[in-house]
C-alpha cells in the first residue's frame, strides 16, 4: 500500500466523520417530522443484521486472506463468522415475525402488493429447487421469504426509505471509522486484472471486496435522497456517489454519475412534500424517464445473448454462454437458486462468479426460467406504476441504479437474504395511490378526514 493510498483512506474517513453532521440535521428533520417508525426499523434492522457478519469479520480481523495448507484462497468465512450469521439470520426471522403478526392484528395493516409479487417470485425459485433435487426451503430463503411476508404489512412511502437511508449511513460512517483506525483493512490489492479506479484506490470501507460495498451504495443511493428532507439530501447523495467511486468499481462509479443527474433531472418527490409538480413538467419527467428505464432493461436483458467478446468482459462472457447453453434444458422453471453455485463446487466456474450468473436478468432466468422472468417484470412494472403518475419520478429514480447495475452484476437476489435483501425490501415499499375513501363531513366540523388521518400514529 503506498503513501497515497493510505493518505486516500484516511481523507475517506474524515470525510465519513463530517458527513455525521449533515447525517444528524436530516435524522433530526425527520423525526421532527414524524418520519421514523416500525417500518423504518423493519429496513434498518434488515440491513443492519443481514451484514452484521462481515461487519464483525472486517472490524475484528481486518479482513485478511485466508489460505490452505496448499497455498490456494479459502473462499468464504471462518466458523466464528458463520455462527454470527446463523444468530443475525434467527433473530431477523423472529423480527419479521413479531412485525407481521403486530401489524396483522394490532393495526389491521393495508397489504402491499408489491411484496407479493416478489415473494411469488422467491416461490417460484425455491419450487425449481425441489423440482431439480435441491432442498426447496434453505434458510437463507426462509429469511428472505419473512422479510417480504413483513413488507406485505408495513408502512411504504417515507419511512421504508428512511430505513434504507440509515442503513447506508451505517455502512459509510463505520467504513469510514475503521479507514482512520485501521487504513490498510479498507483497502484491496490493485492488480493487472484489476487496477485500481480513478483515485487510485479500491476502497471496501466494512466488507470483504469493493464490489459489495459500491453495490450497496449505488443501489442505495436513491433512498438518501427521497427519505430524507430538505437541502441536506443532496449533500449526502452527492457524499454518498463519491464513496461509491473511490470503491474503485468502474461500474458503480458510472452508475453513482448517472443517478444524480437523473435525480437532478427527475426531481423525484414524495406525496407528502408540500408543493405538487405542474402536470406539464411531470409530463416531461415522463416522457424522459421510460425511455432510458426501457432501454438499460433492453440492454440488460439481451447482453447475455449477444456473445460480447471475452476480452472486454473477461469471465463474465463465458459464464454467460454456459448459462444460455443451460437454459436449453430448463428453460420455463430454470434451475432453482442453489444450481448456479454447485457450479463452482464442480469446478465449472470461478470462485468469484459463483454467488451468481453476474447479470440480474440472467440470474432471474437460471433460477426461475421464463415464468421468473415474467414475475421480475411484472414487479418492475407495478414499481412504476404503484404511485401513479405523480409517483413515477421517485420509484423511476430508484429502479435506474438496480438496472444499470443489473448489466454485470445482480442487486437483487431472489434466492437467499444477502447484504442486498434491504434494498429490495425499500423498494417494494415505494409509495402507492392512497385507495380513495367516501368521505362525509358534518356541517359543524372543521377537521376534514385528511386531518384526522395525518394525526393519527403510524
Amino acid at each position: 500500500m503506498t503513501r497515497a493510498q493510505t493518505d486516500m483512506a484516511l481523507f475517506l474517513g474524515v470525510l465519513a466523520l463530517l458527513s455525521l453532521v449533515p447525517w444528524v440535521v436530516a435524522l433530526r428533520r425527520a423525526h421532527a417530522h414524524g418520519d421514523w417508525d416500525r417500518t423504518s426499523w423493519l429496513v434498518l434492522l434488515t440491513g443492519v443484521l443481514a451484514n452484521l457478519p462481515t461487519f464483525a469479520y472486517v472490524l475484528r480481523t481486518g479482513r485478511p486472506q485466508r489460505l490452505d495448507p496448499l497455498g490456494e484462497v479459502v473462499i468464504g468465512f471462518p466458523g466464528w463468522v458463520l455462527l454470527v450469521g446463523i444468530a443475525a439470520n434467527g433473530l431477523l426471522v423472529v423480527v419479521c415475525g413479531v412485525f407481521f403478526l403486530h401489524r396483522l392484528l394490532a393495526r389491521r395493516a393495508h397489504i402491499n402488493t408489491a411484496p407479493l409479487v416478489a415473494l411469488a417470485l422467491v416461490v417460484l425459485v425455491a419450487l425449481s429447487d425441489g423440482l431439480h433435487g435441491q432442498q426447496p426451503l434453505a434458510p437463507r430463503q426462509i429469511v428472505l421469504v419473512a422479510v417480504l411476508l413483513a413488507a406485505a404489512v408495513a408502512r411504504p412511502g417515507r419511512p421504508a426509505l428512511l430505513g434504507g437511508a440509515a442503513v447506508v449511513m451505517v455502512c459509510t460512517v463505520l467504513g469510514g471509522i475503521e479507514a482512520l483506525v485501521e487504513p490498510g483493512s479498507v483497502l484491496r490489492e490493485c492488480r493487472a486484472d484489476n487496477p485500481c479506479g480513478s483515485l487510485g484506490v479500491h476502497y471496501t470501507g466494512v466488507f470483504t471486496n469493493e464490489n459489495i460495498f459500491s453495490l450497496l451504495l449505488i443501489v442505495g443511493l436513491p433512498f438518501v435522497w427521497l427519505g430524507l428532507r430538505g437541502p441536506v439530501r443532496v449533500v449526502l447523495t452527492c457524499y454518498v456517489a463519491f464513496v461509491a467511486v473511490a470503491t474503485g468499481s468502474q461500474l458503480a462509479g458510472a452508475t453513482a454519475v448517472l443517478a444524480v443527474i437523473f435525480l437532478a433531472v427527475l426531481r423525484p418527490r414524495l406525496p407528502d412534500e408540500p408543493g405538487p409538480p405542474r402536470s406539464q413538467s411531470l409530463s416531461s419527467r415522463i416522457l424522459f424517464g421510460v425511455p432510458v428505464l426501457g432501454a438499460v432493461a433492453a440492454v440488460g436483458l439481451a447482453l447475455p445473448f449477444v456473445r460480447p467478446e471475452a476480452d472486454r468482459l473477461g469471465d463474465r462472457a463465458t459464464v454467460w454462454e454456459i448459462a444460455v447453453q443451460d437454459l436449453r434444458e430448463s428453460p420455463f422453471m430454470g434451475f432453482g437458486a442453489k444450481a448456479w453455485s454447485a457450479k463452482y463446487q464442480a469446478g465449472e466456474i470461478p470462485a468469484a462468479l459463483s454467488p451468481s450468473p453476474h447479470n440480474q436478468w440472467m440470474d432471474v432466468l437460471y433460477a426461475g426460467g421464463l415464468a421468473g422472468l415474467v414475475l421480475f417484470l411484472l414487479l418492475l412494472v407495478h414499481l412504476l406504476m404503484q404511485g401513479g403518475v405523480r409517483g413515477f419520478p421517485a420509484a423511476a429514480s430508484v429502479l435506474l441504479p438496480v438496472l444499470l447495475a443489473s448489466l454485470l452484476e445482480r442487486p437483487w437476489s431472489f434466492g437467499i437474504s444477502n447484504s442486498l435483501t434491504f434494498t429490495l425490501l425499500t423498494a417494494v415499499l415505494l409509495p402507492v395511490v392512497p385507495a380513495r375513501r367516501p368521505h362525509t363531513q358534518s356541517p359543524g366540523s372543521s377537521m376534514t378526514a385528511t386531518n384526522v388521518s395525518s394525526r393519527m400514529p403510524p
